[in-house]
């Protein structure tokens, strides 16, 4: 192997440091084998090392299918980490992601506080505080609290799960992206 291989895969792994130490093996695993497999069928390694690309934009494709393999169960944290993580890779992700995520859980959470509003303003438990109106001086009779907060929770948990879904969807897109970078996926 040569220097500059040497080099490149000694640059890839210090650019893999935010993965679990057997992942980052295995990514240099898998570049040495491609790269052995590359000069084994005549090609040179400096074609190999073109091909590959930019070790930089190799260890975001590494840690783009890390993180989407890893956040297979979707809690609040992996989904936070992937969505840090992605908002570094561009300049509209660092727009996008933050504003969906925002829309899914802030309205998520609102859908939850209006249903519990309105059960708990239809039982009377002391809920004068709890104000619902259609408009001014058009106030919801209590009896009505339930329909109504279910309506309007509704109406709020459907915009935060088309905005969670976007956000879903457009980080599966950039992770689809980046997975074109990876030497298994494309034909060398």
């Amino acid at each position: 192997m040569s220097p500059k291989t040497r080099a490149y895969l000694e640059k890839l792994y210090q650019l893999l440091q935010k993965m679990p130490e057997d992942e980052r093996l295995d990514a240099i695993r898998e570049i040495e084998s491609h790269i052995a497999e590359g000069v084994a069928n005549g090609q040179s390694e400096d074609a190999i090392l073109a091909r590959l690309g930019d070790p930089r934009m190799l260890a975001k494709a590494y840690r783009s299918e890390y993180m989407m393999e890893k956040g297979r169960g979707r809690s609040f944290k992996d989904v936070m980490i992937m969505a840090g993580f992605y908002c570094s890779t561009g300049l509209l992700s660092i727009m996008v992601i933050p504003v969906l995520a925002t829309i899914a859980y802030g309205f998520g959470f609102c859908a939850v506080l209006v249903f519990l509003a309105g059960f708990i303003r239809t039982l009377g438990i002391g809920a004068t505080w709890i104000q619902m109106s259609l408009g001014p001086g058009m106030e919801v009779p209590t009896e009505w609290s339930m329909v109504f907060s279910t309506i309007v929770g509704g109406i709020i948990g459907g915009i935060a799960y088309v905005s969670w879904r976007g956000l879903r969807l457009y980080m599966s897109f950039l992770s689809a992206s980046y997975k074109k970078v990876l030497p298994g996926s494309r034909a060398m």
